[in-house]
């Protein structure tokens, strides 16, 4: 859950009672409404900011200006309602550990690489998080196995495809991310092939064994790691 979100939504509501001295629809309640929507969006889902901004028909009267109160106020109460509401039913599901709570998720909020999120976007929708993981893991081994066999025509795998990739002492590595030239750079470059070969041992125990995986949020870590290297991928190929 997202506290520093849900506060502010949490805030929104508090604001509602100055919106009621207004006693009209205005730049207030716009500005108010635009906000609250944006919360809703990145907390919920579309589904439910569908749900908030579901209009109700309101009939204006041009001689009755108290109905027209009386509507705007009505419109207050309800979006009120539904937010607490709304509030609370995710408090609800956050808690409850049985529940799948991944369509809360801002996945597509997160700005994964575009190649991860085509491979385990559906995945972790579903709640299948585990896959999710390592989908991303085997796209990015699959990617510098793929360059890697092509310039040496070999067909390494695993841990031995990225040491031929990335490892300086005894050869000359097929991807460099910098000249090799200082310690700082030679530590640089043994620092991220630690990271490839980290995920190779990561995919590894994910693919022989029954791992259960059931916190996207620690999804949306791993996913994060796969992205990371991705991009440092592009950045060599530039």
């Amino acid at each position: 859950m997202d506290t520093r979100l849900l506060k502010l939504l949490k805030e929104q509501i508090n604001k509602i009672g100055a919106l009621k001295n207004d006693k009209q629809w205005g730049p207030n309640y716009d500005i108010w409404k635009n906000t609250t929507s944006n919360l809703i969006r990145d907390l919920f889902g579309e589904e439910y900011l569908k749900l908030f901004n579901k209009q109700q028909a309101v009939v204006f009267s041009y001689t009755d200006e108290s109905f027209n109160i009386r509507q705007y106020l009505e419109e207050l109460d309800n979006k009120k309602q539904f937010i607490e509401s709304a509030i609370t039913e995710f408090e609800r599901l956050e808690s409850d550990s049985i529940l799948n709570i991944g369509r809360f998720v801002g996945f597509n909020d997160y700005d994964l690489h575009q190649r991860i999120k085509e491979v385990v976007g559906k995945k972790f929708e579903d709640g299948h998080y585990a896959e999710a993981v390592e989908a991303g893991f085997k796209e990015v081994i699959k990617r510098v196995k793929d360059y890697v066999n092509a310039q040496d025509g070999g067909n390494l795998d695993g841990t031995k495809v990225m040491s031929r990739a990335f490892d300086f002492d005894r050869q000359n590595p097929l991807i460099k991310f910098n000249n090799l030239q200082s310690e700082e750079e030679k530590d640089e470059q043994r620092g991220i092939a630690f990271l490839f070969k980290g995920i190779v041992g990561i995919r590894n125990r994910k693919a022989h064994e029954n791992i259960a995986l059931n916190d996207p949020y620690r999804a949306l870590d791993y996913l994060a790691l796969a992205s990371l290297l991705m991009r440092l991928l592009d950045e060599y190929e530039k």
